[in-house]
């Protein structure tokens, strides 16, 4: 997630953005979680408020969390209190176990600036993997910035208030999201101004920059295609592997 973009926004996300756990459950438990050893250590990268540590944590794994606003972690240490939840930018992990496989879900990685940055986190991700471990991530497409971001919303409700504006730009492939957030306070209104900023890679700039960190085989699915939930539109799901020989 963008540096602390997430901070003064942590509670208005986890109101109203955070069921995408319980959606995509499904699909971990079916496709995922089987290729990974009970009791494993695993790695979930930009966890947001904690939902998906809690699960993994509950179906037994060792799990480490890791997020780069610290509001945001404050509220997954609630959800997740099994968990080891650290502060960090996704482009600079430090810890002191390696994993058996790494999550990173909701489009967190979409806020990664630029391919570099991407393949940054890719690297990263290697180096905290075991060999033959697994790296399971999700990424909005091109056609969903293009179809389904831009537009506008507000949330009002007697304690808060936020007027919401998505826009994305066809020739940077740059995606915004601005908002306008007060929220009543001990007998007073206070603003914050919240700014994200998402990028928009191609399937095949993400795949070949998985391949040239060193991932085979690399699995993609479209969301859009067969029965999928409605919310799983332009969403890609790559499974990338680590060789046993790495």
């Amino acid at each position: 997630m963008s540096l602390s973009g997430y901070d003064a926004f942590s509670w208005l996300y986890q109101r109203y953005w955070d069921d995408y756990t319980d959606i995509v459950w499904p699909l971990i438990q079916s496709s995922v979680l089987p290729q990974i050893g009970s009791g494993s250590r695993v790695l979930d990268l930009c966890c947001g408020t904690g939902k998906m540590a809690a699960k993994l944590s509950g179906q037994g794994f060792q799990v480490t969390g890791i997020d780069n606003s610290k509001e945001m972690i404050k509220i997954a240490r609630i959800h997740a209190p099994e968990a080891t939840l650290l502060c960090q930018d996704a482009r600079r992990i430090h810890m002191e176990h390696r994993v058996q496989a790494v999550f990173s879900l909701f489009d967190s990685l979409n806020h990664m600036p630029t391919l570099d940055d991407l393949a940054t986190v890719f690297e990263q991700v290697w180096s905290v993997l075991n060999p033959g471990g697994l790296f399971f991530f999700d990424m909005n497409g091109v056609e969903k910035y293009e179809s389904r971001w831009p537009g506008r919303d507000a949330i009002i409700c007697r304690d808060h208030v936020a007027a919401i504006s998505t826009q994305y730009d066809l020739k940077t492939r740059v995606a915004t999201f601005n908002a306008a957030v007060f929220r009543f306070v001990e007998g007073q209104w206070i603003r914050d101004d919240v700014h994200l900023t998402q990028t928009a890679y191609s399937t095949g700039e993400i795949r070949q920059a998985l391949e040239h960190t060193g991932f085979q085989p690399v699995r993609i699915l479209n969301g859009s295609q067969g029965r999928s939930p409605a919310s799983f539109y332009g969403r890609l799901f790559f499974w990338a592997h680590k060789p046993e020989s790495a």
